[in-house]
């Protein structure tokens, strides 16, 4: 089956404070504190909306959700973690077949040290889990496991890696991945063709970009699969991607802080195999760096509203919409993003409601963790698409012999009679000074373009420099804005 985006939760060695997980792991274990530490049961939010609330299945009280993996509109895996103020790993999961109204809980492995660092689903039988030793050396119980029984009973498919097993990805029964810490100058990561019965590990000479440093290490959960495309995060703040199911990976420094509560990249979500967003937590929201080539090359994102910093999914099959949730306090909820995170709109309803890691699929059906209360209430959200979907814009504008403005739908409707009206001021002798196009209909994930030809002087010498100012407005009552500044010189505009 085909793996869509994973969101993910981190866990790392540290000394207790008091707003992170409080557990220590070995050096090796490199799983990030979270800011949120004691349980605050969930507002009732049935009914409000995109996001319902579901109860996830857990018999102890205060369990969060450190992973989730959703693998279509009606089967999803969970991690969970102790809410009730250590913050301590567990071998608890749960998982539902029926979209969620009931979450069937159970564990990978008896209680004692043990953590899982993620669950991987295949279908509501097929399940495998990462699992590793908080307590200090990773033994010979550590590595990937795997059910086929809906989570009954597990079975280990071998001690890898040794260092410590982060993650586990598999595509289907017979090819996966285990991906781990630096070993011997280098990550420690296997592949597998044979269901985990023989396990490779990638050699030095497959790996290419920035090499690994000393002390530097993979996070549980921080982990992203598209296509054949999967990627992972480091304390360093690097990405490594491999487009061939982890056979060769390229790394990249994305540009995050390895400083912090949470050193270097905390979350990874991504749209295709070159489009993504990776985010550091800063202590109160995520920070954000972005690529559109296969993390090449890495960008901030300068971003305006609430980026939460629990959780970041990308919503499958939307043109550039992602979510995240968070469970800190005074940080606490959900929001979106239409424009690939560059904006972000909180949802009302889900306002200091602690809510933790989230998954998506097609269709914009996803989950979000949250505290449970029992084994009846509360514990997980489940999301849905909006009863009154709307249309949203982004406009995007390039210089040259004249100017060309784009206008993209990347909302989740189509919108109708859309305008868009450019207006110049400023410079010397500017002709013309106004533009405008028409779009009877603009479809989800269509554009249109409008193309701009002044000529004039304005180099912002004797008079202002040009201010090209564009609004977009259509029937739904949606509308959108840009201005920039433009130096013209004749028929020459060069954006500032």
């Amino acid at each position: 089956m085909k793996i869509l985006n994973r969101t993910k939760m981190l866990i790392k060695a540290s000394v207790v404070i008091a707003i992170a997980l409080a557990f220590v792991l070995p050096a090796t274990a490199l799983t990030s504190e979270t800011q949120f530490v004691s349980f605050n049961e969930p507002k009732n939010v049935l009914g409000r909306g995109e996001w319902t609330e579901q109860a996830s299945g857990f018999a102890s009280a205060s369990r969060g959700i450190r992973y989730l993996d959703a693998v279509d509109n009606l089967t999803a895996w969970a991690v969970a973690f102790d809410g009730t103020g250590g913050g301590a790993p567990t071998t608890d999961f749960t998982m539902t077949t029926n979209g969620g109204d009931l979450w069937l809980a159970g564990v990978v492995l008896p209680a004692g040290d043990y953590g899982l660092g993620n669950i991987c689903g295949l279908s509501g039988t097929v399940a495998y889990a990462s699992v590793f030793n908080q307590a200090g050396v990773q033994d010979s119980a550590c590595g990937a496991y795997k059910t086929i029984n809906g989570g009954s009973t597990w079975t280990q498919l071998g001690h890898y890696p040794i260092s410590f097993c982060n993650n586990v990805i598999f595509w289907n029964e017979n090819e996966g991945v285990v991906l781990g810490d630096t070993a011997d100058g280098y990550f420690e990561d296997y592949y597998t063709s044979n269901g985990g019965t023989t396990w490779t590990r990638v050699p030095l000479a497959n790996y290419s970009g920035v090499t690994a440093q000393s002390g530097e290490g993979g996070w549980t959960g921080v982990v992203d699969v598209v296509g054949d495309t999967v990627l992972f995060g480091t304390n360093m703040g690097n990405v490594f991607i491999s487009h061939d199911k982890g056979h060769t990976w390229f790394g990249s420094y994305s540009g995050a802080s390895t400083g912090g509560l949470n050193a270097g990249v905390n979350e990874i979500a991504f749209k295709d195999g070159t489009h993504g967003l990776a985010a550091h937590d800063n202590g109160a929201t995520y920070d954000l760096f972005e690529t559109s080539d296969g993390g090449v090359i890495w960008a901030p994102v300068s971003y305006s509203g609430t980026c939460f910093s629990t959780g970041l999914s990308y919503l499958p099959g939307t043109a550039n919409k992602y979510v995240s949730t968070g469970g800190a306090t005074s940080y606490s909820g959900a929001s979106y993003s239409v424009d690939g995170g560059h904006s972000w709109t909180s949802y009302d309803s889900m306002a200091d409601v602690q809510m933790l890691s989230s998954d998506f699929v097609a269709g914009e059906i996803g989950w979000a963790g949250g505290f449970n209360t029992d084994d009846v209430t509360g514990g997980m959200f489940k999301h849905l698409p909006s009863e009154n979907p709307k249309p949203a814009f982004s406009i995007s504008i390039v210089g040259g012999k004249g100017f060309t403005v784009t206008i993209d739908n990347i909302g989740d409707a189509e919108a109708t009679g859309v305008t868009c009206n450019i207006t110049i001021t400023g410079g010397l002798f500017i002709k013309p000074k106004a533009f405008s196009g028409l779009k009877p209909t603009l479809g989800i994930g269509q554009n249109f373009t409008v193309v701009g030809a002044p000529k004039g002087i304005g180099l912002g010498k004797l008079k202002p420099m040009p201010t090209i100012t564009i609004n977009v407005n259509c029937n739904e009552g949606i509308s959108a804005a840009k201005t920039v500044n433009a130096k013209i010189f004749f028929s020459k505009v060069t954006l500032q």
